[in-house]
């Protein structure tokens, strides 16, 4: 029986966000607390994300710890075995689409499961610009969820969910208790299952209101504070 299960989303809660994706690591002091946190026996330790799953190991490195990538469609164990994994997604993108966005300085990403329209490093363009709606009329029109993020548009494969992921962990893991840490829209409903099985932990940014449910703090240093103070206690 394990008495905690302690997750947390990568982009935003336990590494800072970035214009390029591909240069996010994790944070030290969430590495060493996190490292230290899955030693202990009684903890299950999770980091769950958009990210490819493989993406995220070599971010996070050898930390003994489920990951959760693509919202859920892969999950590894703490030694890297596959608990759970999905086909790709079998899509290019409209290339006249393409051509638009690289245009407007937007990043393309592409992703096992999904590809993701990115428009941080152009500020004056938001979800509403006619490119973003294009695209997401394109990965409607082929049987993509839709999924929004931080300045991100993401057509995913279905299925999963970081809520999903965060059930499949707590049963797996038999854990007596869950916490769950986010940042985004993507993280509301793993928050608020969080939430009624313990606590649910919301990083505050201009960019989203929190759930009602969530514990919201201003930082990620105040998150590792609430978290240090919540592992304390089992």
């Amino acid at each position: 029986m394990t008495a905690l299960l302690l997750a947390a989303d990568f982009d935003g809660t336990i590494a800072a966000i970035a214009d390029d994706p591909g240069s996010v690591a994790i944070e030290p002091q969430f590495a060493s607390f996190l490292r230290r946190v899955a030693s202990r026996g009684d903890i299950a330790v999770a980091i769950v994300s958009g990210r490819d799953v493989d993406d995220l190991a070599s971010r996070v490195g050898d930390l003994p710890v489920y990951l959760a990538g693509s919202h859920g469609l892969e999950i590894t164990s703490p030694a890297g075995t596959p608990l759970r994994s999905a086909s790709p997604v079998d899509l290019e993108l409209d290339p006249e689409l393409e051509r638009d966005a690289s245009s407007l300085g937007l990043r393309i990403e592409r992703k096992k499961h999904a590809i993701a329209i990115h428009w941080r490093e152009s500020p004056d363009i938001d979800e509403s610009h006619p490119v973003i709606q294009r695209f997401r009329s394109w990965a409607l029109d082929n049987g993509l969820d839709v999924i929004r993020g931080r300045r991100v548009l993401e057509a995913r494969k279905r299925g999963g969910g970081k809520e999903d992921a965060l059930r499949y962990l707590a049963v797996c893991t038999e854990a007596d208790k869950v916490i769950y840490a986010g940042d985004d829209f993507t993280d509301f409903a793993a928050i608020r299952f969080a939430a009624a099985r313990g606590r649910g932990f919301f990083v505050a940014s201009d960019e989203r209101e929190p759930p009602s449910v969530a514990i919201t703090v201003q930082s990620r240093d105040e998150l590792l504070r609430q978290l240090i103070e919540e592992v304390s206690r089992v």
